[in-house]
């Protein structure tokens, strides 16, 4: 059982999932095998990451319950498998945490998850995470992230231990990005899971020399 007492996803579920996913990518093509995996679980997503964002009472802070902040058990398996299977598709759910819809829209995020080596999309996504680091203007809208978290602790709550990397490694990059020093804790759980993840390593060794995104030195 979880913490909010949903039932755990099983290995099984998420090896059929991936084998489905695999076989569309063989039969139609990785842009509508991505399409079709995630279209729904990124619109999910987002309209909680909206919802959070425009509220105006208190964020939801990360707990041990998140019960508000749950996903249903569909989008968990797709958002996870779609992690695992493709970078791109784990940097659109990055990105969609640490910058608003005016600046990366919803069509945006799944045409690069779709498409990333499209180059209008490789250059728009390498843009946006240039701007987020290097502006000191360009400050998290913590609601919105603290949103992402909540959601991605409950997929880490449900799904099995190998597929966790993924999810602890944007947990670890969107704390970096907030100023959290559990930046690094989330950071080493994944490489513990998955000592070639990238995106986890790059946390790493981001906090460890103290470099954080340009607003943290205006604060």
């Amino acid at each position: 059982m979880t913490v909010n007492g949903t039932v755990r996803i099983t290995g099984t579920e998420m090896k059929e999932t991936i084998n489905q996913f695999e076989q569309d990518r063989r039969s139609n093509g990785t842009r509508k095998a991505v399409h079709s995996l995630i279209s729904e679980a990124l619109l999910i997503w987002m309209d909680a990451l909206e919802q959070a964002s425009t509220e105006n009472d208190e964020p939801c802070r990360v707990s041990m319950t998140r019960t508000g902040c749950s996903l249903d058990r569909d989008t968990v398996i797709r958002i996870t498998v779609g992690m695992g299977e493709m970078l791109s598709i784990r940097d659109a759910f990055l990105i969609s945490a640490i910058v608003d819809e005016q600046r990366a829209s919803r069509e945006f995020l799944m045409d690069f998850a779709e498409r990333p080596k499209q180059p209008s999309n490789a250059q728009r996504l390498e843009q946006l995470l240039s701007d987020a680091f290097r502006d000191p203007s360009a400050r998290p809208d913590m609601k919105r992230c603290d949103q992402a978290i909540n959601m991605l602790f409950d997929i880490i709550d449900m799904i099995p231990k190998p597929y966790r990397a993924q999810p602890f490694a944007v947990i670890s990059y969107i704390m970096w990005w907030m100023g959290q020093e559990g930046a690094m804790a989330a950071a080493i759980s994944a490489l513990a899971i998955d000592d070639q993840c990238s995106l986890a390593a790059i946390v790493y060794s981001a906090v460890e020399r103290h470099i954080g995104p340009a607003w943290t030195s205006e604060t």
